[in-house]
């Protein structure tokens, strides 16, 4: 690499695999390159994280390196529409490389410095952030840096796409002011809550000074200063889809019915036993629903996503494209604000 963070221009090969064409963006936490996959013929993103030293030499470089070659691996399992797909992690010099699908848009940051977003479009935008961030949390990953630079926003599909899901430390002094829960700003601790009050924060940016309408007691419950005091992640949902008009995901719809039936349960907890003539009182097996998941060869810049995983729901439906949403991006250009090596 050359001291400007650039490659040879014939362009490096990572893994064996990916050819690096291209730098698109440097930050405190390394570099992330435009690459092709010569494997599948694709396009793809890949960052290569800056090291605090070299790890063959270094004892706190090389912990470092460990722990973000196993949060990637992780990372490859979060499976949502509105999550970027980690493809891939190799391995060059000890240093991990992290191969993701590449997103063409604006982030969420860039599109707020034109104006706040209409009310709808902001609940739109959080619901699929919730949906990502419940699919991670899912798999055990806490994501640690919601925030407008980490949201992108497709060209052409309007697609909602969060990236950096705990690839990195997310220390809180490296997070803009505004976006870091209380609990982790005074010290270390975060949790999936914390990732609810940093939504609150995403919600309050993207309206603006703008009346928040009904979106407001939510905004403000998410981030009340007590993690136990903000609304579950499915509470969350419900009042976001209830804004936009959308049905209830069928274990929602499930619940609400049943907490309006107290009286058809025994003192058992179980359904009390019909005694209308005719009934037999046997009960059927459900039927289980399919599960449908992305498979980590498709094409990285495609503008659909998968099925939404069992517990989190799909994006609400995208609106038609911003005319002026014409500047190119990759998923987790914006990552960089981190320090892998911060503590």
């Amino acid at each position: 690499m050359t001291e400007d963070g650039e490659h040879p221009p014939d362009g490096r090969l990572i893994g064996g695999r990916y050819r690096l064409t291209g730098r698109l963006g440097s930050g405190p936490a390394g570099t992330v390159w435009h690459a092709r996959d010569e494997r599948d013929d694709v396009r793809v993103a890949v960052k290569e994280p800056l090291l605090p030293g070299d790890p063959a030499e270094d004892e706190e470089s090389r912990r470092v390196a460990h722990r973000l070659y196993r949060e990637a691996r992780t990372a490859t399992r979060v499976r949502h529409p509105s999550a970027v797909t980690v493809h891939d992690v190799v391995t060059e010099d000890e240093v991990p490389w992290i191969v993701m699908e590449l997103v063409e848009g604006e982030s969420l940051r860039t599109a707020l410095r034109r104006g706040p977003l209409p009310p709808a479009e902001a609940a739109r935008v959080g619901l699929a952030v919730l949906g990502a961030l419940r699919a991670a949390h899912a798999v055990g990953i806490v994501h640690r840096d919601v925030k407008p630079a980490n949201v992108l926003l497709e060209d052409g599909t309007g697609r909602v796409v969060l990236t950096d899901f705990g690839i990195g430390d997310g220390h809180p002094d490296d997070a803009p002011a505004g976006f870091v829960a209380p609990e982790r700003a005074a010290g270390p601790g975060a949790g999936p809550a914390s990732d609810l009050w940093s939504l609150g924060a995403l919600l309050r940016a993207a309206l603006g000074d703008a009346d928040p309408g009904p979106l407001g007691p939510l905004a403000d419950r998410l981030q009340a200063d007590e993690p136990g005091a903000r609304p579950g992640a499915e509470e969350a949902e419900a009042a976001l889809r209830a804004y936009l008009g959308l049905t209830p995901v069928p274990e929602q719809a499930e619940r609400s019915e049943r907490s309006e039936q107290p009286d058809q349960l025994g003192k058992s907890g179980r359904p009390e036993k019909s005694e209308r003539p005719g009934e037999s009182g046997r009960s059927e097996k459900p039927e289980q629903p399919g599960k449908s998941e992305r498979s980590a060869e498709s094409e990285p810049s495609a503008g659909g996503g998968p099925d939404s995983p069992t517990g989190s729901p799909a994006t609400a439906p995208a609106p038609p494209a911003d005319p002026r949403r014409r500047t190119p991006f990759a998923a987790l250009g914006l990552l960089l604000a981190k320090k892998p090596g911060a503590e």
